[in-house]
């Protein structure tokens, strides 16, 4: 069973490694069950020893099909307005798993038909799922529970079920954009919040408000706006409630980039100048932030770093040998500054605060 080249057997290696023969076959042959540190001692002691690794075993590595599912449930996010962000999550995905020997298979999915998704992954198989999840609802994620590969959510979490789960940090980002407005005066502060709900969305506007109480700012329903999470019909929406006369505040957190964009259509429309007369500040950082009019001061979370510890969390299960913890990942922020944040009127800022 145990092949001899130089002297040096398997049993040597094991000893040295401080791991069974059988480990050190199934590490030789890229077999799973084994996790990576300690692939890496095997490796390590054999050729410490000198022992001879074959070729075609020294370039073969472990690897399998994982599948990105991209449910696009009602369309109203997972569009044409947001595919820049959608091809950063893929893009760090897919550069992480060939890295390792795994091939990355896409399918769109048009509306949520879950028996047709359960279907195709028991018909035919990845190893691994990563799902994303910006429009499916919570009740959703629990008839994934059937799948017996291991599976991978994003930019959402289930704070019940048994999947590893990656999304933003809404709160961290939300409190750094209420501080940023404060900082330069604001006191009047609103939200536009999209009428479409998802887990992001409702995060977002919850930490709004949280994020108002505890920096001791003023609570007000007239600044609360409700568009939905289109271009087009985010411009609408807004532009329907300003003609209705509706209070402005001096600043908006918008629930998104999309969302941003639509409603300084429509503020400008009033004559209202942005940021002289109302500040902007949305989420996302879609590349069109930096080139809009202003440019706009946005969130930015790197989808690609999502899409490459997606892959960790299901590497992790695919080569581990015992059984692991779930785990909910949330992956950090940063306030990238535009034009579209400006001083409250009248406001006297201490330059040393």
């Amino acid at each position: 069973m145990y092949d001899d080249f130089m002297g040096v057997t398997i049993r040597d290696v094991a000893a040295k490694a401080g791991v069974s023969p059988a480990t050190v076959s199934l590490v030789l042959n890229h077999k799973n069950g084994v996790g990576e540190k300690t692939r890496e001692e095997v490796f390590g002691a054999a050729n410490e020893l000198g022992y001879r690794i074959p070729a075609d075993k020294k370039l073969k590595k472990p690897g399998g099909v994982i599948r990105f599912l991209k449910i696009a449930r009602h369309g109203h996010i997972l569009n044409r307005n947001h595919n820049v962000f959608i091809s950063d999550y893929i893009e760090g995905l897919e550069k992480e798993a060939r890295e390792y020997g795994y091939v990355l298979e896409i399918r769109n999915y048009e509306g949520f038909d879950p028996d047709l998704i359960l279907r195709e992954l028991e018909e035919s198989p990845p190893v691994g799922v990563v799902v994303l999840a910006t429009e499916l609802n919570e009740e959703d994620i629990p008839l994934f529970e059937a799948v017996k590969i291991p599976i991978v959510f994003i930019d959402t979490s289930h704070p019940y079920s048994p999947f590893d789960f990656i999304d933003m940090d809404n709160e961290g980002a939300v409190f750094s954009i209420i501080s940023a407005f404060k900082e330069r005066g604001h006191r009047k502060i609103g939200i536009v919040k999209s009428s479409m709900e998802t887990r992001n969305f409702k995060q977002r506007e919850k930490s709004f408000y949280d994020a108002l109480l505890y920096f001791g700012l003023e609570r007000n329903q007239k600044w609360e706006y409700s568009v939905d999470s289109t271009f087009e019909q985010s411009y609408e929406d807004m532009k329907a409630q300003l003609n209705k006369g509706k209070d402005l505040p001096t600043a908006f957190f918008c629930a998104c980039d999309i969302i941003t964009f639509g409603s300084m259509k429509a503020l400008k429309e009033k004559g209202i100048a942005i940021p002289e007369d109302i500040s902007l500040i949305g989420f996302d950082d879609l590349p069109s932030s930096s080139h809009s009019d202003p440019p706009i001061t946005s969130i930015k979370v790197s989808k690609r770093r999502i899409g490459r510890r997606a892959f960790q969390l299901l590497k992790r299960r695919l080569e581990g040998v015992e059984i692991l913890p779930y785990e909910k990942v949330n992956i950090g922020s940063e306030l990238i500054i535009r034009d579209s944040l400006g001083i409250a009127k009248g406001a006297i800022i201490n330059e040393n605060s």
